[in-house]
């Protein structure tokens, strides 16, 4: 297997992180997924890349029927909250679609993201509304943790991807409620 290769292959070898089965990645599962660049690289993040990375992100959400209410480029890593926005959600596809596209961003630039992302599959304490709401703030104030600006809106890479909805942005006061009731609207798909 090629080293760049970024297939769920590298589940079963020495060494990286077990996965759970694929049902727990299927349907309205809710992940925080976590991605770094190989050797923690930096010099890679800029608004191109983060514009390219959101087209990516917009065009995966569609086609594997998942929204991220919130997501973080940092200088080495990205955060990605997930959840299945039907049955029919496939976060692995997600992923992998994701990383293999936004690998060739990074290649532009002499990057690559490291050949496992990690994942936290949230369980059912961790995921509802204020716990959910809360992994979200931590998530979006990353930038503030590390120095790089005051609040977390200060921060150009964050934001959210719901698909069908362009106008939703992350610090919009009537997000969180919006993003709630599209939820629930939901629950039958």
């Amino acid at each position: 297997m090629p080293s760049d290769d970024l297939s769920d292959h590298y589940d079963d070898l020495p060494g990286h992180l077990p996965r759970l089965g694929d049902g727990a990645y299927r349907g309205k599962a809710i992940v925080h997924w976590t991605m770094s660049v190989r050797d923690r690289g930096t010099g890679w993040l800029d608004s191109r890349f983060t514009t390219r990375f959101r087209w990516l992100m917009l065009h995966g959400c569609g086609c594997y029927s998942v929204a991220c209410p919130v997501h973080c480029v940092m200088a080495d890593h990205v955060h990605l909250l997930l959840h299945g926005w039907s049955r029919e959600g496939d976060q692995k596809g997600f992923i992998r679609f994701l990383r293999r596209h936004s690998n060739e961003l990074l290649a532009e630039t002499g990057h690559r993201w490291q050949p496992q992302a990690y994942d936290h599959v949230l369980r059912a304490q961790e995921s509802d509304r204020y716990a959910y709401e809360r992994l979200a703030r931590y998530i979006a104030e990353n930038p503030v943790r590390a120095g790089l600006v005051k609040k977390p809106c200060d921060w150009p890479h964050t934001g959210a991807v719901i698909p069908g909805y362009p106008e939703m942005k992350l610090w919009q006061k009537d997000f969180w409620p919006r993003y709630w009731r599209l939820r629930r609207s939901r629950e039958a798909l």
